[in-house]
């Protein structure tokens, strides 16, 4: 890879490159020398800081870098998605979103998290520990033929002056692990009186409270820009109304810069942060941004005028919106949800023309209503708190009567600004890298199943199962049951992640839980194990999640998942990673960074056919303020 660069105050680098990049680019990521890539704690586990390191030592570096004030978490509340019944359905446990999406969470989050981070990065077994005494959670981790204590919530691990971490029990035991430990050791708390509460507390455990799956995955196409800040923009941010029930917490959000925040102010330097999608294709024939960037069209064409019919009678163009980060709105009255706006507003200008919106892969389809054209429409009610939508222009009539002039969809979007590429005094080394953690442009799916209703759950499965009752909460599906997965089309299926909401048995009890995962290709038959539960004997707690990850032999037009539950299946969730014709372009990938040093506004912009390294030379101590990663239209 060759490339040039320049910066100033206001200036712009080009860079040059020999090879051919993708139109769409998939995974885009900047990965700075100071911040892991967390597009999987796959890649997560390769940060130089720590890649070479086991035990103890790597148990230290995770855990200094997961509570630094620049790179990692803090403690605000619960992070929730969906409308489940239960907590245990609803709270995010997903150790990438929580890093890349929140930045915070609260202990009953931030303990599982821990120990999915350790077990998702292969360093072996991890569990979730809870205090009643002191209504806290934590996670210790499995290495060296004993567990260790490690708490991201408070800032804790017991370290002896040898290195070695301590567990739960020793800590409970051993009144010398509580003595000058420094400023990461339960910085708010009283030594003494915390020793005191783990000498006598009750500790219970939790198997697999995490949750799985998740990964970085979203395409930019042509027409297409991503940009993402450092801080909050307007009052945007995921917005449960059950967070408005605490007072303490209405007061905390209502602080200036409006919305989640830290309630440790100490812990972190960062509050939340948004970024915005802004899809803009050329729809005309002197572009090829439509062929680039639609998902699925039938008797639709470009033309001078824009896309329009290929023959009379009806067709049809639909777009995606895929975004790795949670889609936020602009939050009006805290109370409601009423008058968020602007998650995601689509402007189009046509003619003859009808619109409609999907929110489970096109399975489904609503219609949505245009009284004038051109249109526009505020989707905030359909798409805030998910990830992603369909959205389908039916044209009706003839070629160049019926016709769409323009499109421009604007999303926006929840980001942690602690796993954004950050600058540091100096040479900033960073690097664009595109593509999963197995070297594949793919493209994902999602499906994730509300078993409290039945319609939203049948519709991604085979058939029915035979023993299902929603009422049942902790025990909805019993038995076997088949969920079908079919990639976007003109895809298949490379690899995915299978995983389930299962219930087990406890304690002594819980060598009798037969939990169960399965796949098949193509055909719902000859089905392969990928997971069977082996719950320990110390579990306290009815809820796990079980899950798998499989790499394909060969890439599938079709994935059947089957799933038993014994004792019982409450909650589906499948990401299929997808693989399609690569699609060759002239076109550059334009990334611009945007920061301050001593008070003075600097960018760099960087054109770059592809992958490769470019660099950033900060003066002084730098304060990051966006990035963005853009690839133009072709449209002449």
């Amino acid at each position: 890879m060759r490339w040039l660069v320049s910066c100033s105050c206001v200036g712009v680098a080009v860079a040059a490159a020999v090879s051919l990049a993708m139109a769409r680019e998939y995974s885009p990521r900047v990965v700075s020398p100071h911040r892991a890539d967390a597009y999987s704690m796959r890649t997560f586990a390769q940060y130089p800081r720590w890649r070479d390191l086991n035990g103890d030592a790597l148990a230290w570096e995770l855990y200094k870098y997961l509570v630094d004030t620049r790179s990692g978490l803090f403690h605000c509340n619960e992070v929730i998605e969906g409308t489940d019944v239960l907590s245990e359905y609803t709270n995010v446990r997903d150790p990438v979103k929580i890093i890349n999406v929140y930045g915070y969470a609260y202990c009953g989050i931030l303990g599982p998290v821990m120990a999915g981070i350790w077990q998702d990065m292969g360093k072996g077994k991890a569990r979730t520990i809870t205090l009643p005494a002191w209504a806290h959670v934590a996670a210790e981790v499995f290495y060296d033929g004993q567990w260790h204590y490690m708490d991201l919530d408070v800032r804790a691990v017991f370290r002896r002056e040898d290195g070695r971490l301590a567990s739960m029990a020793e800590a409970r035991s051993d009144s010398s692990l509580w003595r000058n430990r420094g400023p990461l050791f339960f910085p708010n708390d009283s030594l003494e009186s915390t020793r005191k509460i783990y000498e006598k507390t009750p500790v219970h455990h939790y198997h697999n409270f995490n949750q799985s799956g998740h990964t970085m995955d979203y395409v930019l196409r042509q027409g297409e820009s991503f940009i993402r800040w450092w801080t909050p923009q307007g009052g945007r941010w995921n917005h449960p109304t059950v967070w408005n029930t605490q007072d303490w917490l209405r007061k905390l959000i209502e602080q200036p810069p409006r919305g989640p925040k830290p309630n440790h102010r100490h812990f972190t330097i960062h509050n939340h942060g948004n970024g915005r999608f802004t899809y803009q294709p050329n729809l005309t024939d002197r572009s090829t941004d439509f062929e680039d960037g639609v998902y699925e069209a039938h008797n639709v064409r470009t033309s001078s005028a824009g896309l329009t019919l290929t023959s009379p009678g009806s067709g049809y163009a639909i777009f995606e919106v895929r975004s790795p980060y949670v889609i936020v709105a602009k939050v009006g009255e805290l109370d409601t949800t009423e008058d968020d706006c602007q998650a995601s507003v689509v402007q189009i200008d046509a003619h003859r023309a009808a619109l409609a919106i999907s929110l489970d892969n096109g399975l489904t389809w609503e219609e949505l209503k245009a009284s004038s054209w051109p249109a526009t429409l505020d989707l905030t009610p359909y798409v805030s708190g998910r990830y992603g939508y369909l959205i389908r222009v039916t044209l009706n009539g003839r070629p160049g009567e019926a016709v769409v002039r323009s499109l421009n969809i604007v999303t926006w979007v929840q980001v942690a600004p602690a796993a954004l590429p950050a600058l540091a005094k100096g040479v900033n080394l960073m690097e664009y890298r595109t593509g999963d953690h197995y070297g594949l442009k793919t493209r994902v799916m999602e499906l994730r199943t509300q078993a409290n209703d039945p319609k939203h759950l049948f519709k991604y499965l085979v058939e029915p199962p035979r023993d299902y009752d929603p009422q049942r909460k902790t025990a909805r599906i019993r038995g076997s049951v088949i969920a079908r997965v079919e990639p976007p089309p003109g895809t298949k299926i490379a690899w995915f992640t299978a995983g389930g909401a299962f219930n087990t048995y406890q304690l002594q009890a819980a060598r009798n839980t037969r939990n169960t995962i399965a796949y098949a290709v193509d055909k719902p038959e000859g089905f392969q194990e990928i997971y069977r539960s082996e719950i320990p004997t110390d579990t306290e707690h009815w809820n796990y999640n079980g899950y798998a990850e499989v790499k394909l032999p060969q890439p599938a037009e079709r994935l059947f998942v089957r799933y038993v539950g014994d004792p019982a299946l409450n909650n589906i969730y499948i990401y299929a990673h997808c693989v399609e014709k690569p699609r060759p372009s002239r076109r550059p990938v334009v990334i611009t960074h945007v920061w301050q040093e001593s008070g003075q506004r600097k960018r760099k912009t960087v054109e770059l056919k592809g992958p490769g390294t470019y660099q950033i030379v900060a003066a002084s101590d730098p304060v990051d303020e966006s990035i963005e990663i853009a690839v133009p239209s072709d449209g002449r």
